[in-house]
């Protein structure tokens, strides 16, 4: 049945670029190299993007943007290759709005659209997930998610993407019972990249308590997960039940020092051999926990079996154990034998001061199994009269990228590091034909020829209206 299901694959596979064959002189709306603003159906900013990319290049690019005033709201663009040569352009979608705080599902005028993700699955569909909240409070949040799917079955591409949903700027609900608090859930998808595979799960933090002081306020999370088994086949998903990975994590701080921005900030990945793979913040003040001494910051890696069993655990600190470590991320090749995950974050000297740092690992996993080699520092350029922010990493079989927004004196610059199998690493700008560029999204895909594409989208202000954020995406091969 195995042998028979990968067949089918590959014709459907081969089919489909025989069709973009013919498909390569429509007129392509963008080409490789060239930077575009993505439109959108917002009034204000448009920011916090995430990207995916299928095994045929097609790519979904999410962000949430202001509605009105003080509503947001979550919408899609996605671009699909006309050809099998990265040269024959890309054909643009029209902008989708997921996410809509006008249905006023709360009933009270205040829905709030949030923090989108996406990921591709295995099956060449999308999946993504965000959060809508009552403004007022009077609700409690709730998580909402919808499948996505540039082509049919056979891979043909579609008119439109297919967006499968409860209704038009409404998702599928995964959970209105657990609590946002100052966190904002910060949802996250982790999805089987295997060929033909419809599975994902989400991850997100729940607050369990919070306390302020005269000084300090004491926070508690829980880290949470639900299963998605959602085929091509069938209309609606199935679901796992709600599940607790982690518990009592705490996310402190000084008063005077109040965090800018989502707290836990979980971002996941499911590891070349399925297992759930996980970094989040903790940061934990005397005498929280029955912890006392100087504050801690750290970054926590958890590493689980399919049943949530917890296989490893790592913990990750900057250069001084007070420095928050914030705003992890995670990345894997999905077809690495080696089963390596690289992790990349923020080293803040405090929540104020501009001395930022950004700090990236490498972990290589000894199996199904739990184990795993020492984490290896990537070598990153940590020289003063800089500010590095917002890090981001993202991985193929073939090649590595680590990148962070670089504050210099007169300008934002995207700065990276590119490695590629037994070659040295190269670092440069990126997008440095855009102005004040900053918080990459990025996902790698490999071509025949084992160079690589990398999709990067990023947020800066808009060429219509600098007053104004606007999500801009480039295209370029990595050399």
């Amino acid at each position: 049945m195995n042998v028979l299901h990968r067949m089918m694959q590959l014709l459907l596979h081969t089919l489909a670029l025989l069709l973009l064959c013919f498909s390569a002189n429509a007129q392509a709306d963008y080409y490789v190299g060239n930077t575009i603003e993505l439109p959108t159906m917002g009034s204000g900013n448009a920011d916090h993007a995430a990207i995916a990319v299928n095994q045929f290049g097609d790519t979904v690019i999410v962000n949430h943007t202001n509605i009105n005033a003080t509503q947001k709201g979550v919408e899609l663009n996605a671009l699909a290759p006309l050809g099998v040569r990265h040269s024959d352009g890309f054909k643009l979608f029209n902008t989708r709005r997921l996410g809509d705080p006008n249905l006023n599902i709360f009933g009270v005028g205040n829905d709030h659209c949030t923090k989108p993700d996406v990921e591709n699955l295995g099956d060449g569909s999308f999946l993504v997930v965000w959060s809508r909240h009552d403004l007022s409070g009077a609700q409690l949040s709730r998580i909402e998610f919808c499948k996505v799917s540039t082509r049919n079955i056979f891979g043909i591409l579609l008119q439109q993407p297919q967006i499968l949903t409860a209704r038009t700027g409404e998702g599928l609900l995964l959970d209105d019972t657990s609590i946002s608090g100052d966190a904002g859930f910060m949802p996250d998808i982790a999805s089987n990249k295997a060929s033909g595979s419809s599975k994902a799960i989400v991850v997100f933090a729940h607050e369990q308590s919070t306390y302020k002081s005269l000084t300090n306020t004491f926070r508690d999370y829980d880290l949470r997960a639900k299963k998605i088994l959602w085929p091509r086949t069938i209309s609606s998903p199935t679901l796992g039940p709600l599940v607790t990975l982690e518990t009592g994590i705490p996310i402190d701080n000084v008063n005077t020092e109040a965090y800018a921005g989502g707290l836990a900030l979980p971002d996941a990945v499911i590891d070349d051999v399925g297992a759930l793979t996980i970094v989040y913040e903790s940061y934990i003040i005397s005498p929280h926990n029955w912890h006392f001494g100087p504050p801690e910051g750290s970054i926590q890696l958890r590493r689980y079996a399919a049943d949530f069993s917890l296989f490893d655990e790592i913990e990750f600190r900057g250069h001084s154990t007070s420095r928050h470590q914030r705003r992890p991320m995670i990345a894997t090749s999905d077809q690495d034998a080696t089963n390596t995950v690289t992790l990349g974050w923020n080293d803040i000297d405090d929540n104020v001061s501009l001395s930022h740092r950004a700090q990236f690992r490498a972990v290589t996993f000894t199996g199904n199994t739990s184990g795993y080699n020492n984490p290896m520092a990537i070598p990153w350029d940590e020289s003063f009269g800089h500010k590095d922010d917002l890090a981001n990493v993202a991985m193929s079989k073939h090649s590595k990228l680590v990148m962070a927004t670089r504050t210099l004196l007169n300008r934002k610059a995207l700065y990276g590091t590119f490695a590629q199998s037994s070659k040295p690493p190269v670092s440069n700008e990126f997008a440095n034909n855009s102005d004040q560029p900053w918080r990459p999204a990025m996902a790698i895909m490999d071509l025949p020829d084992l160079r690589s594409l990398n999709y990067l989208c990023f947020e800066g202000p808009s060429t219509s209206d600098p007053s104004l954020d606007r999500v801009s995406l480039t295209i370029h091969l990595l050399r």
